[in-house]
């Protein structure tokens, strides 16, 4: 992406973030880069295709930074570890532009935006799998797509307390906990609850 580019959209996230999406007008947008508005339709058609880069850029920073996770020389645990405390830290830092999103709910109706969350979902879904399998072993198989959920969940529930309530956590702490209770989840599996027919509900 160019650094023009991401110069407008880091820009424009601080903005938005401020003062809301529908607020925000092209014309603030480019007087806080220095930049003309044409140079602004070079980059993104309408401030709608802005959003969709938005998402485009968090999911970009999100890919590069869990990428390093796979190269570390560290246990498979520990790297469950990190790739919750990046997606942690990562949410945090667009905590405020979320908090506007969910207030706004600005939702363009737009194919290509639900295109981008879709694939960074199932790419987080499919590494998630992969870190559960190297920290658990085979016998967590059968589980994989009732422990993808589950572990989602919890997960969501800080979310929501580190965006809607701003909270500060300790990050590395909190993914510690976290894989401290996929822990007992495993310990405590049973039968899958999930069959072959629901299981593609995860495989969009």
């Amino acid at each position: 992406m160019p650094d023009k580019k991401i110069l407008i959209i880091e820009k424009a996230v601080e903005l938005i973030a401020k003062n809301g999406f529908e607020t925000t007008s092209v014309q603030e947008i480019t007087e806080a880069c220095g930049i003309s508005k044409g140079a602004f339709y070079i980059y993104f058609k309408s401030k709608e295709s802005l959003l969709i880069s938005i998402f485009e850029l968090f999911s970009e920073r999100l890919s590069e930074r869990i990428s390093t996770v796979f190269e570390m020389n560290i246990p498979a645990k520990e790297k469950l570890q990190m790739f919750l405390c990046i997606q942690l830290e990562e949410i945090d830092k667009y905590s405020d532009f979320i908090l506007m999103q969910l207030r706004e709910n600005t939702k363009p109706d737009n194919r290509e935006l639900f295109s981008v969350m879709t694939q960074m979902d199932m790419k987080l879904n499919e590494h998630l799998q992969n870190l559960l399998v190297g920290s658990y072993g085979d016998k967590v198989s059968l589980h994989l797509k009732d422990l993808i959920l589950l572990v989602k969940g919890i997960t969501k529930s800080y979310v929501e307390l580190i965006v809607l309530c701003k909270t500060n956590f300790n990050y590395r702490d909190l993914a510690k906990f976290l894989v401290d209770r996929v822990d007992s989840l495993v310990a405590g599996l049973t039968t899958p609850f999930l069959t072959e027919d629901t299981k593609k509900l995860l495989d969009r």
